[in-house]
């Protein structure tokens, strides 16, 4: 059985015609689809031992009831040659990006028991968020605009969050943290940005430290992934699970992501490792939203929580 994984590559080049290499077990190939004018690259190779890799359907009264797709954890090198590729040709050959996380999986049977063993010969490795779209109302503007000059402060930091959940949309989590983070560190560091003299000045803000609360109890409700996350970063720092657990990780983990290291690439940004981030950035923007409810609500309020 011959396994094929598809994707599309981006940026501004060309190529020479037929760009087909061998590069054992893999046959590589670029190609321009004239349909659609958009490049591809693809990695096909042989797998002897499939079964375990081939998505499986169960069938009820002449009906797929169900599908079930297998770990992805045989496609671990493919992604490797795929990220080794868009480096080197972001440099060499203006490659913008190659889209190794959204990509065609493709069985080609070589015989007809390879065939008969196949109930689903290609799908999408494509992630997306398919939250419901949020309606813009005439009150919504009208408020948004009659409310300007008091809230014109805002709207510049507000812009990293906006930023920070761009980026979490499309999967680069530690840039959306990063961004998040901005936000956070423009409103309540008060100009400080070492790590200890931040963290003090985290935790003198009142509207942080409700919305940190905040977000704490919103990820105790959910449950899920998120929470688990958060369970296990505070006893990675040593730290209990609360507002100044949350305001240490951050911290730490933003000092982090500012830096690289051939030594420790797992403990650094990499650009490759974005999945292992996701619910630190959902955090941040978590706290960020709730923060942006209340500073919102701050110029209208007698009694200030922020200064």
């Amino acid at each position: 059985m011959l396994l094929k994984i598809e994707t599309e590559i981006t940026g501004n080049f060309l190529i020479e015609k037929d760009i087909k290499i061998k590069h054992h077990p893999f046959d590589i190939d670029i190609r321009f689809d004239l349909e659609n004018e958009k490049y591809y690259i693809s990695l096909c190779k042989k797998v002897i031992d499939y079964s375990s890799y081939l998505p499986k359907t169960k069938i009820r009264k002449d009906k797929i009831e169900s599908i079930e797709f297998p770990s992805e954890d045989f496609l671990i090198e493919q992604i490797k040659i795929l990220q080794h590729i868009e480096s080197f040709g972001s440099i060499d050959k203006n490659i913008s990006s190659i889209k190794w996380n959204k990509c065609s999986i493709e069985w080609i049977p070589e015989s007809d028991k390879e065939k008969n063993d196949l109930s689903i010969k290609k799908y999408e490795r494509n992630l997306n968020y398919d939250s419901e779209p949020k309606t813009i109302t005439k009150d919504w503007i009208f408020n948004t605009i009659i409310h300007r000059k008091r809230l014109d402060h805002l709207a510049l930091p507000f812009s990293f969050l906006k930023e920070g959940i761009n980026f979490y949309h499309k999967f680069q989590y530690q840039q959306s943290f990063i961004h998040s983070y901005l936000m956070l560190e423009g409103f309540f560091g008060n100009r400080e940005f070492k790590n200890e003299k931040m963290k003090s000045e985290f935790r003198k803000s009142q509207i942080l430290i409700k919305s940190i609360n905040t977000t704490i109890q919103y990820l105790e409700n959910i449950k899920g992934k998120h929470f688990e996350w958060f369970i296990f970063i505070c006893k990675k720092y040593n730290k209990q699970p609360d507002k100044n657990g949350v305001i240490h990780f951050l911290v730490e983990l933003r000092g982090n992501l500012s830096h690289f290291s051939l030594d420790k690439p797992e403990k650094y940004k990499n650009p490759f490792k974005d999945k292992d981030f996701e619910s630190l950035a959902f955090i941040a923007m978590t706290i960020c939203m709730y923060s942006s409810i209340e500073l919102r609500l701050e110029p209208f309020r007698k009694k200030k929580l922020y200064s």
